[in-house]
């Protein structure tokens, strides 16, 4: 083995690698979105933020409905995001024709590494393939971090789609949390994508 070898072996592998999820990785996935998403936890009130984590984690439902996706870095899961060919079955508004994603979370381990910007290219490409002309999701007002990276990668935000996450989760009476919706158009009107 020459230096170089021993160097490139001891290396760790940075190259985000996306696959499909298996019920062996909800263990892992749970681990990435009860991480990813701690750091709201002070930021809403106790009785909304436990429903919608619930919501998040709630696996099964989400493997039934969509398709699950993990990240993973060096061999190791490290992001997951579920992809929806038919954003109507998330039940918040999508119009017909409309592909979704839902709880994108990336370990804070693996942040600035590319994982998302991979995660949402590959959600994109899916959308694409199922016939979609637009791939959309919701990111929290409290959720700075992503609001930054999407509109740096160009998504529009398309308020007409916003909802109250505090009334989804926890009833009406509690003070607004918008949920904000953010889209990319994946096909100009002559059919080629942009």
């Amino acid at each position: 083995m020459t230096v170089l070898d021993t160097a490139a072996a001891a290396r760790p592998v940075t190259v985000p690698f996306v696959r499909a999820a298996v019920p062996a990785d909800y263990p892992a996935i749970r681990e990435i979105v009860i991480a990813a998403y701690r750091q709201y936890a002070d930021l809403i009130a106790r009785d909304i933020f436990s429903p919608y984590l619930a919501d998040l984690l709630d696996l099964d439902t989400h493997a039934r409905n969509g398709r699950m996706l993990v990240v993973e870095v060096g061999g190791r899961a490290v992001s997951s995001v579920t992809f929806y060919p038919d954003a109507t079955i998330q039940g918040v508004g999508w119009p017909p024709g409309w592909a979704s994603g839902r709880g994108l979370a990336v370990h804070p381990d693996a942040r600035g590494l590319g994982v998302a910007r991979t995660l949402l290219a590959t959600c994109e490409r899916l959308a694409r393939e199922a016939g979609a002309l637009v791939f959309a999701f919701h990111t929290a007002s409290f959720m700075t971090g992503a609001i930054s990276l999407y509109e740096r990668l160009g998504y529009c935000r398309i308020p007409q789609f916003d909802f109250d996450m505090a009334a989804r989760y926890r009833g009406f009476g509690a003070a607004p949390i918008i949920s904000l919706a953010y889209l990319r158009h994946l096909r100009t009107e002559e059919g080629s994508h942009r």
